[in-house]
């Protein structure tokens, strides 16, 4: 009996992932319009990101 191949699925470019490097562009806080409201997204020293209104 041969051995069946199988497809391995490639992998799918994801385009809602966005990379922090390119989002804070060496920034440590950036500000986000969302529905007329401003939200501040921060990276914290221990590299954790923290959302808020």
């Amino acid at each position: 009996m041969l051995p069946t191949l199988r497809k391995v699925a490639q992998p799918r470019e994801d385009k809602s992932l966005v990379d922090s490097a390119a989002l804070f562009a060496g920034n440590r806080e950036i500000r986000i319009r969302h529905n007329d409201e401003t939200y501040r997204l921060t990276i914290t020293k221990l590299g954790k990101l923290i959302l808020t209104k």
